[in-house]
């Protein structure tokens, strides 16, 4: 069975937030593509969608989940579905946040800023 020991994940900073790849296409992970991201106190996600599903449990700290014009605050333990092409984003509370996000390998983050379309490497 492999293993992919802790100090052997991936590392990205975007946005003052870190990205820890955890599992991924290019690691043997054909089907899906696991990730955790911790923000800082205050910070956040820009507002962006996917053109698939995005999953993900607040495993760490609070903030508040924007999707579309709801917006609802989620606690340590709590899960989020976002639908394919849903606009959202994420502000960590006072204390900052971590989630965990599954999504399927090469699903593309459309940015609401700058119209930019990427696959993050995270998820390739």
């Amino acid at each position: 069975m492999p293993v992919e020991r802790a100090a052997d994940h991936p590392f990205f900073e975007i946005g003052g937030n870190e990205v820890t790849s955890l599992a991924a296409p290019d690691r043997g992970s054909t089907e899906t593509a696991l990730f955790r991201i911790d923000l800082p106190p205050g910070g956040g996600l820009p507002p962006h969608r996917h053109d698939h599903f995005d999953v993900f449990t607040m495993t760490a700290g609070s903030g508040t989940i924007h999707l579309g014009e709801d917006a609802s605050e989620i606690v340590s333990g709590d899960a989020v579905v976002v639908p394919p092409d849903t606009v959202h984003w994420l502000e960590a509370g006072s204390e900052g946040a971590s989630i965990i996000v599954t999504m399927l390998p090469g699903t593309e983050m459309i940015r609401e800023d700058d119209g930019s379309v990427v696959v993050p490497p995270w998820v390739r």
